[in-house]
């Protein structure tokens, strides 16, 4: 028997299989091996194998393009009386589903897996700690692989809170700092908000696909995504659920797609569930590289783009979803301008550039928003573990205590410098094909949809600024003569691996972009003849040619103002210092979300407290109050005496036959009547 690259699809189950494998020896026993490192080196070969795995499936794609492989196993399964809602019985789905999105995924989630875990042997140089640090980033990988591999939304949400659990790990792996566990719980908090929503509209969404269904009925499997078939082999427009079924359900199905949006807002940290997401740099810098590049905040968009491509939003959906990426895009760069820790500014960068990408599903460009979801993930690693790099040598993550660190950390400057070009989408590097594309594909739906005008804009503004924020970070940690702290210590380049996934990553930060034109790798992007592929050739050239004057204008604005060991600082009294306030008080979100934590909840909870003491408390102890006066004054009517006792019992009777004689009579006429 011949065993051809289909096959490798039914093994697919293998790759979170081996980072459990890594999660379970390395939590196990890490700490019982020789050295703390140890257990870092086992993670790592796992992960290379998942990798190897990942990689080989995406390869079978590509050779057999417009392919699908769902391997089902039915995890729950009720027997039917052949009557009620579900005659049959209800079956729930645990499966993975092989397709060019889950196949370029695992490509994405797998490789930088695999580079950030050999950078953390590096980079993780402290004893204590280290087999929970690599036992939770293999159980990241663990969640992030599960549900990318998942063949329906039920298990999609359950991989979705575990990535939630671990990223909440992570980022109070420094759990000794008030502040790292401050982060962890607000990052887990307001994730909870989205996940909230996310799980409702799972709830909208069987109710109408498994009571309502396109079909008459589909009880069997309400949760899955291939409604009645895979959605690249459906019409129209390629969808699984045809655009009649949509349109006699919009309002339902507008509803359940905005709770859609909403989870992914909290995982992608759109606006406004963004606070979290630049607290969350408390955590180790390669965790921050991990959730921002690959695992955690792709999950957001990866939910919009599969729930897009596989269901399909009605179009009050889709003006919402291209009003939060939109406005977020340009939102997020305007307070990266002024950060000055280096872990800040990249991860204000990834708010702003996952706007991008939710514009572009929105717009109606799932697979543009997963090209650039692609090429970022390799750029942003890149920028953070560089400069993970230089806040390992330099024990600092405040850009104005830097200064210099070119000359003798020239090997990192370079890569942070291909990260930045990349990011600033200078033309031939990775960023500047995806992100022109996205703005390309925008900007054609604008004739048909004059709604997007105001954020296809903020987007285009945003190319300015996102130039100009990271070349000042860069100037300001690399240009000059020498460090502007002078207490700062001897800085050098990194070990070897550390260094390997940096050129790995520039590599890729280069040439990324330009894959998907190659005829195989460019059958990842291509959901087959009845979802025709976005047009990965040049994008238009006005938009091309505006997008690289801003981002030029961005550049060479940060290099007047910060290059050559140079730092701005804007007058006291300028006029422009209120909005520098504002924007380095992030707009008071924080600051209102603290207020509306803390003094809303404690006004909630003064409220409640006052309606138990004196409403359910005080009618208690009214009704106690009352009782016991009837009973104080019933005990004294017990006198002893039998005259006493007749004349109550003589009075009674008297009254009750009163009662008979006056009111029976209207009584009885009424009940006659």
């Amino acid at each position: 028997m011949v065993f051809g690259w289909a096959d490798l699809n039914g093994y697919a189950f293998l790759v979170p299989l081996l980072y459990v494998l890594s999660f379970v020896i390395v939590g196990l026993f890490g700490h019982r091996l020789p050295r703390a490192e140890h257990g870092g080196w086992v993670a790592v070969v796992l992960a290379g194998l998942a990798m190897v795995v990942g990689v080989l499936i995406a390869v079978g794609e590509m050779v057999n393009p417009n392919t699908w492989t769902d391997t089902q196993y039915v995890w729950l399964h009720t027997v039917g009386n052949g009557t009620g809602t579900f005659p049959h019985g209800l079956e729930l789905i645990m499966g993975t589903l092989v397709d060019p999105i889950s196949a370029l995924m695992l490509i994405v989630v797998t490789v930088v897996g695999f580079l950030v875990l050999l950078y953390s042997i590096g980079y993780m140089h402290q004893d204590r700690g280290l087999a929970r640090y690599y036992a939770e980033l293999s159980l990241f990988l663990t969640a992030m692989t599960g549900l990318v591999l998942a063949d329906n939304l039920l298990q999609f949400f359950l991989f979705w809170e575990l990535v939630g659990v671990c990223s909440y790990f992570l980022i109070g792996f420094y759990y000794e700092r008030p502040s790292a566990a401050s982060a962890a719980k607000e990052a887990f908090i307001v994730t909870r908000v989205g996940d909230i929503m996310f799980l409702l509209g799972v709830f909208i969404y069987f109710y109408v696909f498994a009571l309502v269904g396109p079909n008459g009925g589909w009880a069997a499997n309400g949760f899955a995504f291939a409604l009645g078939g895979h959605p690249f082999l459906n019409a129209p427009g390629g969808y699984g659920v045809s655009l009649l079924f949509l349109n006699a359900h919009s309002t339902i199905l507008t509803v359940a797609g905005i709770m859609i949006l909403g989870g992914a807002a909290g995982k992608s940290a759109q606006f406004p569930l963004h606070v979290w997401l630049p607290d969350a740099m408390e955590g180790p810098t390669t965790v921050s590289a991990l959730i921002h590049a690959a695992t955690m905040v792709a999950a957001g968009v990866y939910l919009l783009a599969v729930t897009s491509i596989f269901i399909g939003f009605t179009p009050t959906d889709s003006l919402a979803i291209v009003a939060i990426g939109g406005f977020t895009t340009f939102f997020a760069a305007t307070m990266a301008v002024v950060q000055p820790d280096i872990k800040r500014v990249i991860a204000y960068s990834t708010i702003s550039q996952l706007g991008y990408m939710v514009l572009a599903v929105g717009a109606g460009f799932a697979m543009v928003g997963l090209y650039h979801l692609f090429t970022h993930a390799f750029f942003k690693a890149l920028l953070f573990l560089a400069a993970g790099a230089v806040i390992h040598a330099v024990g600092s993550q405040d850009l104005f205590k830097m200064g210099g660190l070119g000359k003798s950390m020239r090997f990192t400057s370079i890569a942070f410098l291909i990260g930045a070009l990349s990011l600033s989408g200078i033309p031939p590097f990775a960023g500047f094909w995806s992100k022109d594309d996205v703005l390309s594909q925008v900007y054609g739906t604008l004739g048909t949809h004059p709604a997007y005008w105001p954020f296809f804009l903020l987007a285009l503004a945003a190319v300015f600024l996102t130039a100009y924020y990271i070349f000042r970070a860069w100037f300001l940690a690399f240009s000059g003569d020498h460090p502007r702290d002078p207490n700062l210590p001897h800085a050098h380049d990194p070990p070897w691996t550390m260094r390997v996934p940096l050129l790995v990553l520039s590599g890729f930060a280069i040439v990324a972009g330009v894959l998907p034109y190659l005829p195989a790798f460019g059958k990842l992007f291509d959901l087959g003849a009845d979802v025709p592929p976005p047009p990965f050739g040049f994008s238009d050239a006005l938009v091309s040619v505006v997008s690289f004057g801003l981002a030029l204008a961005g550049f060479l604005t940060a290099y007047v103002l910060w290059s050559n060991g140079r730092v701005y600082a804007l007058p006291e009294r300028s006029p422009a210092q209120p909005v520098r306030q504002l924007l380095l008080h992030r707009y008071y979100f924080k600051a209102g979300f603290d207020a509306l934590g803390l003094r809303g909840i404690y006004l909630l909870s003064r409220i409640a407290d006052w309606v138990d003491q004196y409403v359910i408390d005080g009618t208690i102890r009214g009704l106690e109050r009352a009782f016991g006066g009837l009973s104080g004054r019933a005990r004294r009517m017990q006198s002893g005496m039998v005259l006493d006792y007749a004349t109550f019992v003589v009075g009674g009777l008297l009254a009750l036959l009163l009662f008979v004689l006056i009111v029976g009579p209207y009584v009885l006429h009424l009940w006659g009547g």
